[in-house]
């Protein structure tokens, strides 16, 4: 009996400290400890808190966000950054969404309430190419400064993903987000750490999103744009890694590939652009009312320095999109995609506006040729009356000549098949 009665006495006396640990720690079926934390609020610092909760607990676990409209940062203070490890997840208020999958309603809404500093970041997530800690960002609303004060020319950031092996941003609003929307890099500028030189890999997946912006201004010149680019991506800011044979690159989800699927975008001076060793899919989403410079875009620049091949984009795949009405800004050329270096398949998209489709040029200088234009498949798009369905330029520096270069037909000399859609990463467990 009093054996007993210690034992009880034991368990009920300890029950407030069980109850709190199953509040904030679930055992997954790894056998690895996950750590729930909760913000107070939808501010920077809250959010951040709880951030530093799940790292020092063992830097795995799930962040929640709660409903409201929250300003990131106050007006009286500095701007601040969360900055997050990979592995921590973020979630906002879980949202209502359509019979396709699409938010009706955002609940948790960051809001940026003054001029921010040029470049400043409202998430900044890194990694250590680690695939036993992804990162996933979902059902969050950000907001720029620009939605309040609409003669605002300063660009800011939203999410900047670096090192990150199967990340997954979805259900999520970038509005007003004048800089790069979403950016998923590696080894930004060089700072590689202890990485060896050159191996380097982010991959993951951006879906169900819309990323808007009311008018800004672009040119050619980035340096006097309002707006930056909806989606970058880069294999590494001075990457020199190169799959030669692009049978191995498309229609693959490689450890640099970068999935936007079923997401909207709306003027932006590239809904996404792309370089250093990049291959991204653009697949099943929605462009209307950009601006018309090149909506989708991969940068070619590629040259050697100090003995280093540096690469151009590797790769695009842009397929089953609907492609509509761009205002412009371009001396009435409204230009769609552009190949500037590498290769890809361009097929069933629906287009309505534009009077440039494709676009192919050579930037890559010649001492780089594998980078420059070649294996471009184009076909079974539905073009409108009067655009051009591809558009060669930069011709003189290094000819790019149909039959050898790009095609108007589906590969034929390796076998090419999408990847699997929806993307695997799209199969939610419950947050």
């Amino acid at each position: 009996m009093i054996l007993v009665s210690v034992m009880l006495f034991g368990i009920f006396s300890l029950s407030p400290a069980i109850s709190s640990l199953m509040n904030n720690v679930i055992i997954r079926s790894t056998g690895r400890i996950s750590t729930v934390a909760y913000a107070r609020s939808g501010s920077a610092k809250d959010i951040q808190v709880a951030v530093d909760q799940v790292a020092v607990a063992g830097d795995i676990g799930n962040v929640y966000i709660p409903a409201g409209t929250f300003n990131f940062v106050e007006a009286a203070e500095s701007w601040m950054t969360v900055n997050v490890s990979a592995g921590v997840n973020l979630f906002g208020a879980l949202t209502e969404r359509d019979a396709n999958g699409q938010v009706i309603e955002w609940r948790t809404v960051l809001v940026m309430p003054f001029e921010a500093p040029e470049d400043s970041i409202f998430f900044h997530i890194t990694g250590e190419q680690n695939p036993d800690r992804p990162f996933r960002f979902s059902d969050i609303k950000l907001v720029g400064y620009r939605e309040f004060n609409s003669s605002s020319t300063t660009r800011y950031d939203g999410i900047e993903i670096e090192d990150v092996i199967n990340f997954r941003v979805d259900h999520c609003y970038l509005r007003n987000v004048c800089g790069n929307g979403i950016t998923s890099t590696v080894g930004a500028y060089g700072s590689y750490g202890q990485k060896e030189y050159g191996k380097t890999y982010t991959c993951g997946l951006i879906d169900h999103c819309k990323l808007v912006n009311n008018p800004g201004h672009v040119e050619w010149a980035i340096a006097n744009c309002t707006v930056s680019y909806g989606v970058r991506t880069d294999r590494g800011s001075w990457s020199e890694e190169w799959e030669d044979d692009i049978s191995k690159v498309l229609g693959h989800y490689t450890s640099y590939t970068v999935f936007i699927e079923d997401c909207y975008f709306e003027k932006w001076r590239h809904c996404v652009a792309s370089n250093h060793g990049a291959h991204y899919v653009f697949r099943h989403n929605t462009i209307k009312n950009d601006f018309g410079l090149g909506s989708l875009d991969a940068h070619g620049w590629a040259y050697i320095s100090e003995g280093r091949v540096l690469v151009g984009t590797r790769a695009m795949e842009i397929y089953e999109n609907e492609l509509l009405d761009p205002v412009g800004q371009s001396e009435g050329v409204l230009d769609l995609i552009y190949f500037r270096g590498g290769g890809g398949v361009v097929f069933n998209n629906t287009v309505t506006g534009y009077t440039q489709f494709v676009s192919l040029g050579q930037e890559a200088s010649d001492d780089v040729s594998k980078c420059q234009i070649h294996d471009v498949y184009i076909w079974n798009n539905s073009l409108p009356a009067g655009c051009k369905e591809i558009n060669v330029y930069y011709g003189d520096k290094n000819p790019i000549e149909e039959g050898v270069d790009y095609f108007r037909h589906a590969p034929d000399i390796f076998n090419y098949e999408p990847y699997p859609y929806p993307h695997p990463l799209t199969i939610e467990a419950t947050p």
